[in-house]
């Protein structure tokens, strides 16, 4: 047990961004509270592994096939809230995509961008994404769309942590084809810290 938490203390610092070297001790850069208790929170879940464990996603087309895909969301935008009485809270991330079809096996790789819509401050909202895909069973382009729940609240120094549920339809020289799939997205930027303002400059204490 001592061992676990030595080893989740050590990720934590790791994780943590590098102080400026002429800063004074009062004012090492440091992430907010809400950053920091994400990015610990992660860490100790193991969550961190994520872009490393596949999606499963079910696809028609050609068949029926499985396939495994990996994507990885390097960050995702700041929270844009609309003005109105629903007015949505809108993000974009960015995100490439290898994928492995099973049976026959056949790689692919996608890249291009997902947009979510929260309505106001509530956490369940829908995404929609659009994407360019290469591999050996041609080349195209993706549309999805889904239901998404960010974990947990937005601020604009935090990162989306979401789950959701999408289905795509892929436009190919090879054909067309439908999937869809359980989503789990940790942006990789959910491990670097974000500086919290100097308090002369209006920001909060490092303390």
């Amino acid at each position: 047990m001592k061992r676990a938490v030595a080893a989740g203390s050590l990720l934590c610092f790791l994780a943590a961004p590098p102080a400026r070297a002429d800063a004074e001790p009062e004012r090492l850069e440091r992430a907010p509270a809400l950053v920091s208790w994400k990015r610990t929170l992660c860490l100790y879940t193991l969550c961190f592994l994520e872009p490393a464990i596949p999606d499963l996603r079910r696809e028609w087309g050609d068949g029926a096939h499985w396939v495994l895909s990996w994507p990885i969301h390097p960050w995702a935008t700041p929270p844009l809230d609309v003005p109105g009485v629903l007015g949505p809270t809108l993000i974009l991330s960015p995100f490439v995509e290898p994928q492995l079809r099973l049976r026959p096996s056949t790689f692919r790789l996608l890249a291009g961008a997902r947009a979510y819509a929260f309505p106001d401050a509530y956490r369940i909202g829908v995404l929609a994404e659009g994407a360019g895909v290469w591999g050996g069973d041609g080349k195209g382009g993706v549309a999805g769309v889904g239901l998404t729940y960010d974990l947990i609240e937005r601020h604009r120094d935090t990162q989306p942590w979401t789950v959701s549920v999408v289905v795509r339809r892929a436009w190919t020289d090879a054909g067309a084809r439908t999937d869809v799939s359980f989503d789990v997205t940790v942006p990789l930027a959910m491990f670097f810290g974000t500086r919290i303002p100097a308090p002369e400059d209006g920001g909060a204490s490092s303390e």
